[in-house]
């Protein structure tokens, strides 16, 4: 459970940024990333709720494959951060403020391979 509730807190935060983003953007201001999208924060809603649905229902499948697609999106972010044109985020700490969001969504991930390995090998041990 604790995995899930890491996971569900990187989608949070996720859901937060683009919120901030998209609500500077209608400012005129620029947005504390490269990044913000209504449309990215209905597809993370839907991953949140498919995370859930897949906890509940032991669908192993669909939990790995969301956390999957999770972890791909925060390897590209803190690998943006650092690659991408400084001039994409207001400051420096927004830059990497937006790494260390993503890196809680690679620590999830971490926590699910964890989990199946562990659950692989009581399983083996049986």
């Amino acid at each position: 459970m604790a995995t899930l509730s890491v996971q569900l807190i990187h989608i949070a935060l996720c859901i937060v940024w683009n919120l901030v983003g998209v609500y500077q953007l209608s400012q005129g201001i620029q947005s504390i990333g490269p990044t913000a999208s209504l449309i990215g924060v209905v597809i993370l809603f839907v991953f949140a709720g498919a995370l859930v649905l897949a906890a509940a229902k032991s669908w192993r499948w669909l939990y790995l494959s969301v956390s999957l697609l999770l972890v791909l999106g925060a390897v590209s972010a803190i690998y943006g951060g650092f690659t991408k044109d400084i001039a994409l985020w207001p400051t420096e700490f927004w830059r990497y403020a937006g790494m260390l969001v993503n890196a809680v969504g690679v620590v999830g991930f971490c926590m699910v391979i964890a989990n199946l390995k562990s659950q692989t090998v009581a399983a083996s041990e049986a």
